[in-house]
């Protein structure tokens, strides 16, 4: 063989891998962490300042079994209503959101989430100020 057909050989091996990579990059979808996206970095200071409300008292915990996420908010909490969002950071037709008032217990059924990360934004009030607790987790 000589350098001629070695070159090409590599040459085509390369432009095939190449290809390749560009096609399985075309069919990832690249969704935004949010579409109002301007809007919240405009906001992030308030973002901020409720999560530094929410690490100054008690967090809610997060746990999850074979069947559920539950939710448990402390009985120092006096926690009206808590809205907890589920952003599926690989789609977001998967992004859920629960609201629920008056129970120090939440129960979430894992039948209502695909399996993968989620990141979850707890938001809640607390003495007239907003709380936002950040969390992950894998179902």
């Amino acid at each position: 063989m000589n350098w001629g057909k070695g070159l090409t050989i590599g040459m085509v091996i390369f432009m095939s891998f190449i290809i390749t990579l560009t096609t399985i990059m075309m069919r990832k979808s690249s969704d935004l962490e949010s579409e109002d996206y301007y809007s919240r970095e405009v906001n992030y200071e308030q973002e901020i300042q409720a999560q530094r409300n929410a690490n100054s008292q008690e967090k809610i915990a997060v746990n999850h079994d074979e069947e559920f996420v539950v939710l448990t908010i402390p009985e120092a909490l006096n926690v009206p209503g808590v809205k907890v969002l589920f952003i599926r950071p690989n789609d977001k037709l998967l992004d859920k959101e629960f609201q629920f008032e008056g129970t120090k217990t939440l129960l979430i059924s894992k039948k209502e989430l695909k399996e993968g990360r989620y990141k979850l934004e707890i938001t809640y009030q607390l003495e007239n100020k907003d709380c936002l607790q950040k969390e992950e987790i894998i179902i």
